[in-house]
């Protein structure tokens, strides 16, 4: 099931940096959001009676979350994409890579040399649903790139820290906060998007959210799953991260060999064996958050960030199985509460708190180049 949030005036969601009224003194919000950040929130919303707090966590699991404007959802931009001076998002090509200066066979390059530079979309770059889908369907493609920064609004506030037994603000000890307010110019609302089961949200309701529990109204969408599966009798795909992705070997899966590249994954019926070819990675983001429930910090763990995508030959195996593995699935190798460490089998093999959620894709001839695909 799909759900929207808004807010009824600013989110703020606190990033890793560190932050007090002494030293660190200034503090950014992240937007969107850490998909472990809806847990809290839906746990709370759910309306269904007789179940505690525990049981709605055990039953709970975050799919998608990204963001929504006028009924289309925004993803960020695959980052085997470049942004030419027009917004414009064009596909980069798989080209053999120079020997010995990168740890996989292949790398990204523009299809026709340029003198023109990329361009940097304020706040990332976004794409919309239906760009997304043809994307993954490999066609020739282009599709606008939308800039983060028109659709919301950073808004700083001041303030000072109050000496709690006199009652007065201590001196020198101020601070800054930049808050999100999620609308763009015309007004027009900028919301989250979730995907959530084992929680029941039946009508809309407010519920308080990220930093300072700021409140936002939540109501359930009336819309199909969004991406239908590829098809495809090729022997290559790419899997593109619509959420960031934490990973046991930084920015490799856990099953995948670091030396040769390749590795298994399997779920119930399903198994295939792949080879990495190359992968579109942006900047490592850092995850924390504080735990409600032990009262204490979470680990800081390192993430791979949305938007990037691994291209992968299949060695054993069909694009469906790729497709019934990995499609609508979320990735991400660590899971809360157990960490690296847990049974790889049943409900457990997939993390359940919306890290990295991916969706597979087919490499284009155009794309593909020299793989022949």
């Amino acid at each position: 099931m799909f759900y929207a949030i808004d807010a009824v005036d600013t989110f703020f969601f606190r990033n890793a940096s560190p932050f007090d009224a002494d030293l660190s003194q200034s503090a950014s919000s992240l937007f969107p959001p850490f998909p472990s950040v809806y847990a809290g929130a839906l746990r709370y919303a759910d309306t269904t009676r007789g179940r505690s707090s525990s049981e709605i966590s055990r039953a709970l699991k975050i799919g998608f979350s990204g963001l929504m404007v006028d009924g289309r959802l925004l993803l960020p931009r695959p980052l085997d994409t470049w942004v030419s001076p027009s917004f414009k998002l064009e596909r980069l090509s798989l080209v053999p890579s120079p020997v010995g200066s990168s740890p996989l066979p292949f790398s990204l390059t523009p299809v026709t040399l340029t003198a023109d530079k990329e361009v940097e979309p304020r706040g990332g770059g976004y794409v919309e649903e239906a760009d997304l889908s043809r994307y993954l369907e490999g066609a020739d493609w282009e599709a606008p790139c939308l800039s983060l920064s028109d659709f919301v609004k950073r808004e700083g506030h001041v303030g000072i820290q109050i000496d709690r037994s006199s009652g007065a603000s201590r001196s020198g000890l101020w601070y800054s906060i930049e808050k999100v307010r999620p609308v763009d110019a015309c007004n027009r609302r900028c919301s989250l998007v979730v995907e959530a089961e084992g929680v029941s949200v039946d009508t809309a309701s407010s519920i308080k959210l990220g930093g300072e529990a700021r409140a936002a109204s939540i109501r359930r969408l009336e819309r199909e799953e969004s991406f239908a599966p590829v098809t495809s009798s090729s022997r290559y795909f790419k899997l593109y991260l619509a959420a960031p992705a934490i990973f046991k070997q930084g920015w490799l899966p856990w099953w995948i060999d670091p030396v040769t590249k390749e590795g298994f994954f399997a779920y119930k019926k399903h198994r295939i064996r792949v080879r990495l070819l190359s992968a579109a990675i942006g900047r490592h983001v850092a995850v924390g958050g504080f735990s409600m429930e032990k009262r204490q910090p979470k680990e800081m763990r390192y993430a791979v960030p949305a938007g990037s995508v691994y291209f992968f030959e299949i060695i054993e195996g069909e694009f469906k199985d790729a497709v019934k593995l990995f499609h609508r699935k979320c990735v991400s190798d660590y899971r809360e509460g157990y960490g690296f460490v847990y049974q790889n089998w049943d409900r457990m093999r997939y993390c359940d708190r919306g890290y990295g959620y991916s969706l597979v894709g087919t490499i284009g001839a155009e794309q593909g180049g020299v793989l022949n695909v």
